[in-house]
């Protein structure tokens, strides 16, 4: 038996051979009929390198072998039909002596071997001569090329590529051990040893892709797993080199178990089924499938047929993970498998360092559990915070700390399908920003922001949108019983998994929940925080479940900010207090509900009606709880608009030093001192809020209209052009931009905002008379007169504050007193912009006007 075998330490001895052998691999890939355009194109003049590289890939073609090295491309066993061994045991291929066969198909074998110089055994693959076309000896020989420059634990080793009359061979490590196939015949593997397999797998693809090496052919029969717990990646690159390996791979599986009918299918990813190339991303996929095979015991996507498995890849979301798999797993597995690869990782090391930052998470997490009765009792509340000291003591003894964190934003929290699941979930992200907000050391974004940064991005960026170290994501499942909270904290600059935590409990302790989920995260964001503090954060209220229920959905309502949804969260709070008329929240919700229906966009109602509802809820909440901020900024908000100033900025301040991370009660307290003539202060707060939340519509559209009745149109037509990009949808943004406009003397785009305004608005009397005033302005008089005669004849209420601005811009001065009378009259909130507002300039003479701010306690005049 004639033999041919190499060694990958004996390369030809010339100086150029690198270049030699760099030009070789390459041109082995080059198709036969393109070969000579492609080395004139190499070589250009020299000669020597040309006839080298000719006379190297002749005697390729001619079955030789010239050098092996270090690889991986081991063919796993299921590639191969059933099939007669072609070497029986003792049989010798140089200095491997057979000892049995592992494998047999139609396009090869492979044996376990004995080398006899060295006494170890080994795995021999032979490609056979009849199993292929008249190049597939060659076909086998270049995919040991390919991966030559691997070497990794996690990599199946080559020894030695040869010969044996004309048939290749491979002489590779053997792994004795089982195969993910043969694993997952029982089931999940469990999440420990899911996670130890991924990061060993990840770890082989990280150091294959950056060699340009890609595998195309992950699956769990192509992975095994050694004595010492070690997996171990087979067969790189291999399918794709044989022509008719896919075919046979599903074929040949058609009865295999936990791979589904249609094996290899069932670990294609959507660019390969669309006949596009492959890339390194397209392994991540692969990887995915086989993280979900781990944890689950089944194919994320499965089908009778293989077009119904391709067409379940290509339109269909993955099968669902159990809620025991950590969300941060489930999160990582959800983005291998994105539809597109620009969605998915775009590296394997990125997936290995998550994994390991969730095994390292799991294994220095601490879950400490609350013990809370029912009773309503000062007692319990104590031993509800003991519980928690005690629980935090322990967890800061355990050193699990990192690098600090000096601003987080909480992303919505993914949730199951129901309209109560998502109430329940935007409440909690609430919830979560309020007592996160409380650490001095924290800035914490705010909803509205990190809601709008969440969208079609990635957590890490998000988190750099933001301005954020860190973000906090998860989920909330919600049955009829059970509340079950993933959290994990993303590093913005890696996207790695800094921590993670579970958290489950019954329905009615929604905030017993909430509380260990502060004390957990508080911890590891501030691990220098004594524990006392932190049992100070998570201290649990008592509340009668349904009434937190009806809060939840107040609340939930309140921030829609519509007329329609400001009725039914005061409905919601409503209920929420007479099912518990101790619970601060549910009348500080109430309060800020009448407060917005008193407003100019939304406003159903006269202020003289709704304000002083708001007045009772508002010191109602603080008599139950004093160090309500959400009551401060209720009450503070009422005393604004009813003139009485300093009582308005005590409020204000007072809820901004109890919640530091809520932006409203800082716009609040913004357009209060605007409309003091206090602009620098005003700004000060302004972008303190937009610091908090730089995403908030309100936050900017209020910066914007600040700036401009302080003096700064340039600024102001910044602000509020990025307000109506981040949502065109919003009309007060666009009802400020038309006033900036129309008062640089630019009236058709003035028009235009003002007509959008109208469109989204539903011809609301505000809008109506807004527009009428930009016309006005325009020159267009009929037009504005007939607006403000449809404005007029509304029915409903109509904001007098909005009225009288129309008669000023149509000169009808004496009409526009009446209505600047009429809205103090209802302390309508555009009586405190008085001194400030340039449309009421012209009216600064009049004596009407002079006793109108005397009235509101205020001095003339202030704008800049």
């Amino acid at each position: 038996m004639g033999d041919s075998e190499t060694s990958p330490h004996d390369p030809p001895s010339n100086p150029a051979w690198p270049r030699v052998k760099e030009l070789f691999l390459a041109a082995l890939d080059v198709p036969d009929e393109q070969r000579r355009a492609w080395l004139q194109r190499m070589c250009g003049e020299d000669a020597p390198l040309r006839q080298q590289l000719e006379s190297l890939l002749a005697h390729d073609a001619s079955g030789d072998e010239l050098f092996d090295r270090p690889a991986a491309a081991l063919l796993g066993s299921d590639a191969f039909e059933d099939g007669p061994a072609t070497l029986a045991p003792g049989a010798q291929l140089g200095h491997y002596k057979i000892i049995s066969l592992i494998a047999s198909g139609g396009m090869g074998d492979v044996y376990r071997a004995s080398d006899t110089r060295t006494e170890t055994q080994v795995a021999i693959k032979m490609a056979r001569a009849t199993a292929f076309d008249p190049d597939g000896g060659r076909s086998l020989a270049r995919e040991a090329r390919h991966a030559s420059t691997l070497s990794h634990p996690n990599i199946c080793a080559i020894h030695t590529v040869g010969s044996v009359d004309g048939v290749r061979f491979i002489a590779m490590e053997l792994v004795d051990g089982p195969t993910l196939r043969d694993l997952l015949r029982t089931g999940p593997v469990g999440l420990d040893r899911a996670l130890g397999y991924g990061i060993d797998i990840a770890g082989a693809l990280a150091h294959a892709h950056v060699r340009g090496v890609v595998h195309r052919d992950l699956k769990s029969s192509n992975v095994a797993i050694d004595p010492t717990g070690r997996a171990v990646v087979l067969d790189f690159g291999l399918s794709t080199r044989l022509p008719g390996a896919e075919g046979t791979h599903t074929s040949g599986s058609l009865t295999a178990g936990p791979d589904g009918p249609v094996g290899t299918l069932s670990y294609m990813p959507p660019e390969l089924l669309l006949g596009k190339p492959a890339d390194g991303r397209s392994d991540l996929w692969s990887l995915g499938v086989l993280l979900h095979q781990l944890v689950a015991g089944e194919l994320p996507f499965r089908g009778e047929t293989p077009f119904a498995t391709s067409s379940a890849i290509l339109a269909e979301s993955p099968r669902s993970l159990s809620r025991s798999v950590p969300l941060a797993l489930r999160l990582i597995i959800e983005r291998c498998l994105a539809k597109e690869p620009g969605n998915r990782y775009q590296d394997a090391a990125s997936i290995r360092n998550a994994l390991i930052s969730l095994r390292d998470g799991r294994r220095g997490l601490l879950t400490v559990r609350l013990a809370l009765g029912r009773g309503r009792t000062r007692r319990h509340l104590a031993a509800a915070a003991l519980t928690l000291f005690v629980g935090m003591a322990v967890l800061f003894a355990s050193g699990a700390v990192s690098r600090p964190i000096g601003a987080v934003a909480i992303l919505p929290l993914t949730h199951g399908s129901t309209a109560v699941d998502e109430v329940y979930a935007s409440g909690i992200a609430d919830a979560l920003v309020a007592r996160l907000g409380a650490l001095t050391n924290l800035r914490v974004i705010a909803r509205d922001s990190a809601v709008l940064a969440a969208k079609g991005r990635s957590s890490g960026e998000a988190a750099r949108q933001l301005g954020a170290d860190a973000v906090i994501r998860g989920h909330l499942s919600r049955t009829a019983q059970q509340l079950h909270l993933d959290l994990e904290l993303v590093a913005a600059e890696t996207d790695d998994v800094l921590w993670s935590a579970s958290f489950q409990r019954s329905v009615d302790e929604a905030l017993v929940l909430q509380a260990e989920a502060v004390q957990a995260l508080v911890s590891r964001i501030d691990p220098k925080l004594r524990p006392e503090a932190v049992a100070r954060l998570a201290l649990v209220p008592t509340v009668r479940p349904d009434a937190y229920e009806a809060y939840l959905k107040g609340r939930f309502e309140w921030n829609r900010r519509t007329s329609g949804s400001l009725q039914r969260a005061i409905d919601y709070f409503q209920r929420s207090i007479d099912l518990d008329p101790t619970y601060a929240a549910a009348h500080a919700g109430l309060a800020d509900s009448y407060n917005q229906l008193g407003t100019v966009m939304v406003g159903s109602a006269s202020p003289r009606t709704t304000r002083p509802k708001a007045e009772a809820a508002a010191i109602k909440a603080l008599q139950v709880d004093p160090d309500s901020a959400d009551a401060h900024a209720a009450l503070g908000y009422v005393r604004h608009y009813s003139w009485r100033w300093i009582e308005a900025e005590r409020e204000f301040r007072r809820a901004i030093e109890l919640n530091p991370a809520a932006s409203l009660p800082r716009i609040w307290y913004a357009n209060l001192l605007m409309s003091r003539g206090r602009f620098d202060e005003a700004l000060q707060q302004a972008y303190a809020a937009r610091d908090i939340d730089p995403f908030s519509l309100v936050v900017t559209t209020n910066i914007g209209w600040i700036q401009f009745h302080a003096g700064r149109p340039g600024d102001a037509l910044d602000a509020l052009t990025r307000a109506v990009a981040l949502d065109g949808s919003y009309p007060q943004a666009r009802w400020r931009l038309a006033d900036v406009l129309s008062a640089q003397n630019r009236p058709e785009e003035a028009i235009e905002q003002a007509e959008i305004v109208l469109r989204l608005t539903g011809r609301t009397p505000s809008s109506l008379a807004n527009l009428a005033s930009v016309y006005a302005r325009a020159g267009r008089r009929p037009e504005a007169k007939r607006l403000l005669e449809e404005a007029l004849a509304h029915d409903g209420y109509i904001s007098p504050g909005m009225i009288a601005p129309a008669y000023v811009d149509l000169g009808e001065y004496d009409m526009a007193l009446n209505w600047i009378e009429r809205t103090c009259d209802e302390q309508a909130n555009a009586a405190v912009y008085l001194a400030v507002v340039p449309w009421a300039l012209p009216l600064w003479p009049h004596p009407r006007f002079q006793a109108a701010l005397r009235r509101i306690n205020l001095q003339a005049p202030l704008s800049r």
